[in-house]
């Protein structure tokens, strides 16, 4: 439920943000902030496309699938900061510190939300299991 709500939260407010700066863009033309933002949105599509496909590559060991995961987003986000000029030749390391410093946080809290789900679901499997026992 909370990764529900907060999908659709990140969600909502993106669609605000990209409103908010269209209408900036019609009214005031293309200055930086805009651009920021609409780079963003499109790396953040790219980076969404590449996890999926990354996903449909099923590999046994749950660690190699995040490393090829994480390497994949890493390198895309170095390749499109350095054509739009958010990295230079010598910091081209910072991509990955950047997908790190998002990435790290993220699977911790996805792996908390998936560990509540799965006690959620024993609890439940534990509960039949006792009613079917009483029958």
């Amino acid at each position: 439920m909370l990764k529900e709500i907060l999908k659709k939260t990140f969600i909502f407010t993106a669609i605000i943000i990209l409103v908010v700066f269209s209408f900036s863009l019609l009214l005031g033309g293309m200055k930086s902030e805009i651009m920021l933002v609409f780079e963003i949105f499109i790396l953040s599509f790219f980076v969404t496309v590449i996890q999926h496909f990354v996903k449909q590559v099923i590999c046994t060991y749950f660690f190699i699938n995040i490393m090829i995961e994480y390497f994949s987003v890493s390198i895309f986000v170095f390749l499109y900061g350095y054509f739009v000029e958010w990295f230079f030749r010598s910091n081209w390391w910072m991509a990955f510190v950047y997908v790190a410093i998002v990435y790290v946080p993220a699977y911790f809290l996805d792996m908390a939300v998936v560990k509540r789900d799965i006690n959620y679901i024993n609890a439940q499997l534990e509960r039949i299991r006792k009613n079917n026992e009483k029958i």
